[in-house]
This record gives structure tokens, C-alpha cells and sequence, in this order.
């Protein structure tokens, strides 16, 4: 299965509407994946090529609303 998590838990809770803790979980997971980003970020941007030293790193941190 490669669907992310989040996709996961959503659809699960589509179809299962009385199981609201799953989608609580879905957002929180997408809630600390946008501060996890926005630390890397603010760490990254000491860094005369960013973009370089996050491949670097195996970041994806400056990704274009994935999900």
C-alpha cells in the first residue's frame, strides 16, 4: 500500500462516519507534519543553498501542498 496515512485514515473515516477519533488522528498527524516542515525550514534558511542542503538531508520540507 502506498497511499500516505493521513489519505488513509480519511478514507476510513469516509466510510466508517462514526469513528471521529481517526479523523482527529489524521489531523493531527498534518497539523505536526506543517510545524515539523516550518522547523526545517527555519533551520534550513541559515544555509546558503537550502534547497541543496535539504536533498542533502532527505528533507521535503519546501514541497507545493502535498498530501
Amino acid at each position: 500500500m502506498t497511499d500516505d496515512i493521513v489519505t488513509r485514515l480519511r478514507r476510513f473515516t469516509a466510510n466508517n462516519a462514526d469513528w471521529p477519533t481517526i479523523a482527529n488522528a489524521a489531523d493531527e498527524i498534518e497539523r505536526l507534519r506543517a510545524e515539523r516542515d516550518e522547523a526545517r525550514r527555519e533551520l534550513l534558511s541559515e544555509h546558503i543553498v537550502p534547497f541543496a542542503e535539504a536533498k542533502r538531508r532527505g528533507w521535503d520540507c519546501f514541497k507545493e501542498d502535498k498530501p
